[in-house]
This record gives C-alpha cells, structure tokens and sequence, in this order.
C-alpha cells in the first residue's frame, strides 16, 4: 500500500521537477522512500524472493516508468478495442508532454518554485500561493489529464485478457532481464542486505551479505566521492583502492564465488543492479589491486542497467538502421559562455581523428560548428553517438544535467524529448555522466539513463571525472575492439567488452585506478 501511495504522489506532480521534488523533499513522503528495500528484505527473509524483485521494481526508477507507461506497445489493445487504444495513445502523449514541459519560462513554476519544484537554491519545499495562476492551470491540466488517463486504464482493465494492463511488472516478466545473462541485484537494508542472482532459467539464487549495511554503502559513498575530488594524485588512487577493495570484501567476492557454483563460465557478461548508493559505486571494477589477488575485471564483463525494466526495453528496442551504423561523433573542447571556466580540452581534437580511423564515414561536428541546433537536428539520423565534451551533474536541478555544446547546454530533460527513432549506442565521454543524486539513488537520474530513455540500447559513461588526457586513448581502445571485424560486422552488443577492453588496457599500462574504474557500460 505505501509503495502504491508514493507512486500515486508521484504521478499527481505536474512536471518532471515537481514529480522529482516529491521524492527527494515531500514531508508526507519521507517516511515511505527506501521503503521498497526494507520491503524487498522481509520478503527475503520469508523466503519469497520473487516477490523481492517485484517490490524492489516497483519502488525504484519511479519518475521514468511514469514516462515510460505512456509508451506502453498498443498492439494488442488495438485489436480489442480500437477506440480505447486510440484514446489511450492521445491521453498518454498528452501527459508525457505535459511531464517533459520546460516550465522554466512560467512564474512559480519548476524554473525553482512549483509543488515541491524547487527553489533557486535547490530546496524543493515551498508551496505555491493561491494567486499563482500560472501554477493553477498548470496543475490543474495536469490533474485532468491524470484523471482521464486513470480513467481509461480502468475501462482497458475491464476488456478480457487486460486484467494486468500497467500494473506492477510481475516476476515471470522480470526475469526476462536475465535471457543473456546473470543480473544480479543487490538490496541493502537495515533488516538484512543480500544479493539476488536472476538467471532465467532457475529460481533466483539469494546470497546473504552480512557484512554491508546502509550506513557502511553511504560510507564508501562518501569516501570515494572525497577521493576523487583529491588534487594529489596518490590520495586518489589510495581513496578508490580503498573503495574497490571494500566492495570487494563486503559483496562482490561472495556474489562471484555463487556464481561459480553456479556454472556460470569466466568471461561471461552479467548485469549489476544495484540500490541505494550502490548506483553510484564501481561494483565493476571491485577487487584487490595486489598481486595473485582477486578482481572482478579479471573474472567477469559488467555491465549495469537502473532497473530490470529498463534492460528489458533496451533489448526490445528495434532500430531502423540495419548492417553497419551510422555515427555521428560531437566534439567540443571550449564552450562559449561562462561554463567555458571549466577549461580547454585539448584532446578533444585528437579523440574524434582516433574515431575517424576506424570510421572515415562518421559525421563529425565540431567546436564552432557544434551547436545546440546543429546536433540535436543531426541526433536522430544516427544509430551511435560519440560525444566528447564538458558533462556537469547538477545536484540541485538533476533535470539540468547536461552537456556543454558550443553556444548552450544539452540537458537531461531536452535529451528526454528527443525522438531517436535509429539509437543503438552512445559513448559518452564526458565528466559525471553515470552519478546520480545522492539524495535519491534509486532513481537513477544521470545522463547515462536519460540517454538510454531516448532510446539508446546501451551507453558508455563515467561514474566521477575523467582525465581528458585519456579520451583519445580510451577511444581507440574501443573502437579498435568494436570495429575489429570491419564496419558490416559491429555490434552495439559488443560496447560492455569494449569497455572492459578500456579497463584492461589503461592497467596494463599502469594507470591509477581512478583513471579507469570510473569508465562503466549502462544497458543492453
């Protein structure tokens, strides 16, 4: 009941910002959020680990299901009942763009003022007066067209055969997640924390983590976000060392040592997907950096994704581009207007003629020509995009995350609009663009994610910044891997081993930790 009450809350919000200020400030919600963890460990510890997966599910990544039932498949629908279909369709696309608005030009409205939008400081408690009108007919569309939506999802619920119709996701579709491999969540509580082992054809596999508690993931947390803001380069390296080792000792190392038992063979791909300040930790690169010690790299190809849902739509996703891919690579080393104080990247240059090595036919746009306008026109014609250039995670206004192009950002919420009707894979080479809010870790708001929710099926990203020495290094390093074959014969699918391909060069070469464990593949 109170997981359906939070996302009840949720949906009620007007705009992404406001939908998002519910979860991470709302008086009335505070008690409930984290809720679906302690959950998912009572059911553990009644031994109903189906029912874990399906309450962790349900009670993480709340603002992007939202989003993502208003592009639930009609197909079948449209059989049973063309009228309800069709009226769905327009309610849903009539919400979703009322979500997505950029209220930023509506007095009292997101811009830092609505319904638990946020201030100008990034506060999201202050409540919107009665005489602001604009708020008003903002709120009170958005109401109507919840109501009319809900209404029409009970009369579609009503038809024989769409009992279900967008209710929680249950388990037997869930483990669809686990058809290419091992997914493993990993739940932490303060009843009990624990690893779930999906695979696809077996129940799931609990491995019991005594040794990781809330407190002990927000510690590490903390940790390796104060390492890697260290401008002394041994006290970075001795800061994610020491991280990398933990998640190691307190989880990774009983999670690998089942899914030997398991049979599960060496080199094989899994899927990580983690809770709570676990989202924003290398559980990829877990391990101890000593000699004859084990690491994870060394075993296994990580990949990560948000939720269970989000890797089984990436798998779905159907591009229109057939045989090789179409790239368009974006470089910008110097932004105009007062982001450009973040600095000259002069590897920029160099890290796309290293793409163009391997794909003389990519699309190249550059500095000057690399406009808000220009790319965002170009974005949809391309099935990879290779993006090289400033990140920012904005940790008061997540929506305005963003990329910084030649003349204006790129944010999270304009990438969400976009329609990428041809997306496969983006490599994002940029600072921050897999760090979700602190404040909210389950929700899994960073680029990476935004990116993947506009159709991309897999996304290469960084978890802290990176070094921009290492951009044309790491690209070769990729795309030498993913083009080994020639053009006709890549695979977006192959981006998780590229990635792994990355890590095990820069160690081979002795670069410090904290050059390559931030480098992770997000989705399919």
């Amino acid at each position: 009941m109170s997981l359906e009450l939070l996302d009840t809350q949720v949906a009620m919000s007007s705009s992404l910002n406001s939908q998002y200020g519910r979860i991470v400030a709302d008086e009335t919600l505070r008690d409930v959020w984290g809720l679906a963890n302690d959950a998912a460990a009572v059911a553990l510890g009644s031994e109903r680990p189906q029912r874990a997966v399906e309450l962790l599910e349900q009670g993480r990544g709340i603002v992007f299901a939202h989003l993502f039932r208003c592009r639930t498949a009609l197909d079948d629908l449209q059989a049973a009942s063309p009228r309800l279909a069709a009226e769905f369709a327009t309610l849903s696309t009539r919400l979703e763009d009322s979500v997505k608005q950029d209220h930023t030009s509506t007095s009292g409205i997101d811009a830092g003022r609505g319904i638990c939008g946020g201030d100008a400081t990034g506060r999201y408690d202050r409540q919107p007066t009665i005489n602001d009108q604009s708020f008003m007919k903002l709120y009170n569309r958005h109401h109507n067209l919840t109501l009319q939506l809900n209404g029409a999802v009970r009369e579609i619920r009503m038809l024989p055969g769409f009992a279900t119709f967008l209710k929680p996701t249950p388990f037997d579709t869930l483990r669809r997640a686990a058809d290419e491999g091992p997914v493993i969540i990993v739940n932490v509580s303060e009843i009990r924390s624990d690893a779930i082992i999906l695979l696809n054809d077996r129940e799931p596999e609990i491995v019991r983590l005594t040794e990781i508690t809330p407190a002990e993931v927000g510690g590490m947390y903390l940790c390796l976000r104060n390492a890697v803001q260290e401008p002394d380069a041994r006290q970075r390296h001795r800061g994610v060392d020491e991280v990398l080792g933990l998640l190691w000792k307190s989880v990774v190392q009983h999670v690998v040592e089942r899914l030997e038992k398991m049979g599960v063979p060496r080199g094989s791909r899994i899927w990580w997907c983690p809770t709570s300040w676990l989202c924003s930790l290398p559980l990829h690169a877990a391990g101890i950096y000593r000699p004859k010690q084990r690491k994870l790299p060394d075993m296994f190809i990580s990949s990560h994704t948000t939720t269970l849902s989000a890797l089984i739509r990436a798998r779905k996703r159907d591009s229109n581009f057939k045989g090789q891919p179409s790239v368009l690579a974006v470089g910008v080393s110097q932004p105009e207007g007062r982001d450009g104080a973040d600095g000259i990247l002069p590897c920029v240059g160099e890290e796309l003629r290293r793409l163009e090595k391997y794909f003389p036919s990519a699309v190249v746009i550059e500095d000057k020509d690399a406009s808000h306008a220009r790319v965002t026109e170009h974005l949809p014609a391309h099935s990879w995009v290779h993006l090289s250039c400033h990140g920012h995670q904005d940790v008061r206004q997540p929506f305005q995350s963003r990329f910084r192009l030649q003349d204006k950002p790129l944010s999270i919420q304009q990438i969400m609009c976009i329609n990428l009707p041809n997306a496969e894979l983006a490599y994002l080479s940029a600072c921050h663009t897999a760090t979700g809010d602190f404040r909210a870790p389950d929700e899994g708001l960073h680029l990476a994610a935004a990116m993947q929710f506009a159709g991309f099926r897999g996304v290469v990203g960084t978890l802290w910044a990176m070094d921009d020495i290492d951009g044309p290094d790491v690209a070769e390093t990729f795309y030498a891997f993913m083009f080994r074959d020639g053009a006709e014969a890549v695979s977006h699918k192959d981006a998780a081993k590229g990635v792994w391909k990355i890590s095990k060069a820069l160690r081979e070469k002795n670069v410090p930790l904290d050059r390559w464990a931030n480098f992770i593949h997000v989705g399919a």
